[in-house]
């Protein structure tokens, strides 16, 4: 994770804080390289986005590895899907898994889901941490009820108060010194939040918003596909179909219409992708996540 992107900047700055030593992998491209450096260096902790478990479980050595020192795993930057931290623990029961929620205009962090919690809130990022308040309101600015889906709205002393000489996008995202994520998400009885999809990300088809995540979450059950991502391109008829972009483990064989018969067989009618689009790697940015925007570029070509 480099340092300019606010994840890998609180792992430096937490474990000099605490007199911790980091080793660091500068290159993720080849998984085993950073493996033989867990084994090495004796890691007790391993922190990644998404992309960077989905190699660990889906082409590398990881789950055949006995790591003993791994003691715990930080995953941020994004929904690693179920199916894939279902896989993680099993891999390394002995190692607490912590999935975590932020954003870099809230100082990286605003959430975690405890360990002991995985099991019983699969995919929920947990409650807001000590000094974070978040709250999930519908169009109205009330609390949705459990089921209802609305906004991530988060307030804290983390809070940024704006983006520096760009007041009309401020105004757009800061509110009354709280920060509007554009996260839209649902609220279980517990209290516990579960991310739906990024505002942005929706896909629009046949007249029901979408989730996107939801789409990838049931392409991942397929364990030769390593990574998936789902987009919409505008359609006459649909408004907008469904299109998924997947890479496959080496050396697999996965066709486009099996996918799509998995997806007739998990999903309903109007979320099944009109379109599977193998290629050989997902475009991502510089922090590792998944550029959505690109791949959108690609479907209309």
């Amino acid at each position: 994770l480099p340092f300019f992107y606010c994840f890998g900047t609180s792992l430096l700055h937490t474990h000099l804080r605490v007199g911790a030593r980091l080793a660091l992998c500068n290159n993720f491209t080849f998984p085993e390289m950073a493996l033989d450096m867990m084994e090495k260096e004796r890691c007790t902790g391993f922190a990644g986005v998404p992309s960077s478990y989905q190699l660990l479980l889906r082409i590398s050595t990881f789950k055949t590895r006995q790591l003993p020192s791994l003691r715990l795993m930080q995953q941020a930057g994004g929904k690693l899907h179920g199916v894939l931290i279902e896989e993680l623990v099993a891999a390394k029961p002995n190692a607490k898994v912590y999935v975590m929620y932020g954003q870099t205009e809230a100082t990286a962090r605003l959430s975690y889901l405890p360990p002991e919690e995985l099991s019983r809130k699969l995919g929920s990022i947990g409650k807001g941490i000590p000094g974070v308040t978040l709250r999930v309101v519908g169009e109205d600015g009330e609390p949705v009820k459990p089921g209802e889906v609305g906004e991530i709205i988060a307030g804290g002393a983390n809070i940024s108060p704006g983006y520096l000489n760009d007041p009309a996008t401020s105004a757009e995202k800061f509110k009354d010194g709280e920060l509007h994520t554009g996260d839209l998400a649902t609220v279980d009885e517990d209290g516990f939040i579960f991310v739906v999809d990024r505002k942005d990300d929706f896909i629009k088809c046949w007249g029901y918003r979408v989730s996107s995540q939801e789409i990838e979450s049931c392409v991942l059950r397929i364990p030769e596909i390593v990574s998936a991502a789902a987009v919409g391109v505008q359609d006459i008829e649909a408004g907008e179909a469904i299109q998924v972009f997947i890479t496959v483990r080496p050396g697999a064989t996965v066709t486009q219409e099996a996918v799509l018969e998995h997806c007739r067989a998990h999903l309903a009618k109007y979320m099944v992708p009109k379109t599977i689009s193998i290629i050989k790697a997902l475009p991502l940015n510089s922090n590792g996540k998944v550029v959505k925007s690109e791949l959108r570029r690609m479907a209309t070509q």
